[in-house]
């Protein structure tokens, strides 16, 4: 699939706008459900205390009903035992007697938070005390009592009814009252839970919908990604592949002209070198200079391409035997710098054991074939750990994992703090062919090995003071 730019932008301002609106819609959706959550606690947690309460205050009433129920049967008990003289009213006024305190209590027990009711209660224990007192005296006095004294008792008594009668009727109509007021909030918050309900269900379909349009966006667009990865896989897929058969050619078909080039100027200059004048044996002699050039060339390209494709696997390295055989293989340019190398032991990785030889080779030759002037290279390895936090331009992923700091420094002549950079880009050269050998692809050899592995290689210098290279490989093995 491929896109203007124009309608790539708008495809992409486009993308960023739903992006937010949606995003906006799923967050404030979130807020309200949480918002309204709390509010339906809230409110559920009231509905339940107000249900609570009516329910209570249905015992309160049923109490005194009770309790006058008690009274008026006590007071018709006495009443009847008075008027006909049967001792069998005597238990039944007892009976009846003893059950109005115990549903006095009872009743005082559920108001005991209502201190306007509670004062009617005491005020309503005194009057059976009264109540209890004239009741007994009757009853226990029986018919050795005089009769004007019988109907003082009994006009006391019925008094006392009355009062409790009166404070029956006020505490049942204040509990009739807070009952109405109960209901009506009860039914209020029933109301309340009932809309929030609808609410929150709504809130909900809104918040689901948004994650809906929101996973459904990201599923196109990473369909489109995946297309758009697809292709450039192909394209890099079919890069490579040229990139093999241009190794092929750069191996066996550009070699083979510029190894007849060499051959026959050799053969020119050993035949002809008597007959042929100055010019002309110089001419072939640049010839043969450029053509090794080329060949030199050609080897470096071909390394670097064995280095961009890995073909081998991952296993277990010791840096120490990686710099040991890089030494070996610069033996004779190290006896012939006379080069002292001092190294620190290093770790053991997992990764590509030969490109490591490689990256250690190269900045060792590096280091010496730099050197200063009547001053013997002298190379130090340094090795310690670190966070990868410190390491400057570290991908996020990586900035929370540990890694190894392996520092290399020379004595050599150094170079301008504005290459520290430009060194590693292939085929970059600080110095002419005339000054030092080389083809620049040393380095930008290096700096690919530590990406193979996931690191990171930096280089520190000033101009006749040496130079630092810094390599960073991650303690915790990032290789597939």
């Amino acid at each position: 699939m491929k896109l203007s730019t124009l309608s790539l932008l708008n495809r992409t301002l486009s993308e960023h706008s739903l992006s937010l609106i949606t995003r906006f819609l799923f967050g404030t959706s979130l807020i309200l459900i949480i918002a309204l959550s709390y509010s339906y606690n809230e409110i559920n947690q009231e509905l339940i205390n107000y249900s609570e309460k009516v329910n209570q205050t249905q015992r309160v009433i049923s109490g005194l009903h009770q309790v006058s129920s008690a009274i008026y049967e006590t007071a018709h008990h006495t009443n009847s035992y008075l008027f006909l003289k049967d001792t069998a009213y005597v238990n039944k006024t007892l009976a009846s007697l003893e059950t109005i305190l115990p549903l006095t209590l009872k009743v005082d027990s559920l108001v005991a938070e209502n201190r306007a009711q509670r004062k009617r209660l005491i005020g309503f224990k005194e009057h059976y005390t009264q109540f209890s007192k004239y009741t007994n005296r009757l009853i226990k006095g029986g018919n050795s009592l005089n009769p004007a004294i019988v109907f003082v008792i009994s006009e006391r008594k019925n008094a006392e009814v009355d009062s409790m009668a009166k404070l029956v009727v006020s505490m049942t109509r204040v509990e009739n009252q807070l009952m109405y007021n109960r209901v009506q909030s009860r039914e209020n918050y029933t109301a309340q839970v009932f809309r929030y309900n609808w609410i929150i269900m709504l809130v909900a379909i809104v918040f689901l919908s948004s994650a809906f349009v929101l996973l459904d966006r990201e599923l196109r667009r990473n369909k489109f990604y995946r297309v758009d990865l697809e292709n450039k896989i192909e394209n890099l897929n079919r890069s490579n592949s040229e990139l093999e058969q241009f190794a092929y050619v750069a191996s066996h078909d550009l070699q083979e002209p510029l190894r007849k080039i060499r051959s026959f100027s050799d053969r020119l200059i050993t035949k002809y070198h008597n007959d042929v004048s100055e010019e002309i044996f110089m001419m072939l002699g640049k010839i043969d200079g450029s053509a090794q050039r080329m060949q030199l060339l050609i080897n470096d390209l071909l390394s670097f391409s064995r280095i961009v494709k890995i073909a081998t696997e991952v296993k277990m390295v010791n840096l120490n035997t990686a710099l040991s055989d890089a030494r070996s293989n610069l033996s004779e340019m190290i006896l012939e710098n006379k080069a002292a190398i001092h190294s620190e032991t290093l770790p053991t990785i997992e990764g590509y054991g030969s490109q490591m030889t490689q990256l250690f080779q190269n900045l060792l030759s590096n280091s010496i074939k730099y050197q200063q002037e009547n001053i013997r290279p002298v190379i130090r390895i340094t090795y310690r750990l670190v966070e990868g936090e410190i390491i400057p331009g570290i991908k996020p992923s990586h900035s929370d994992i540990q890694f190894h700091q392996i520092r290399i420094s020379d004595n050599g002549i150094g170079f301008k703090r504005e290459f520290a950079e430009k060194i590693f880009i292939i085929f970059k050269r600080l110095h002419g062919q005339h000054e030092f050998a080389g083809t620049g692809i040393g380095l930008a050899i290096c700096k690919r090995v530590v990406s193979n592995h996931n690191g990171y290689i930096f280089a520190e210098s000033s101009e006749g003071n040496g130079a630092s290279f810094f390599i960073y490989l991650p303690t915790e093995s990032l290789l597939n």
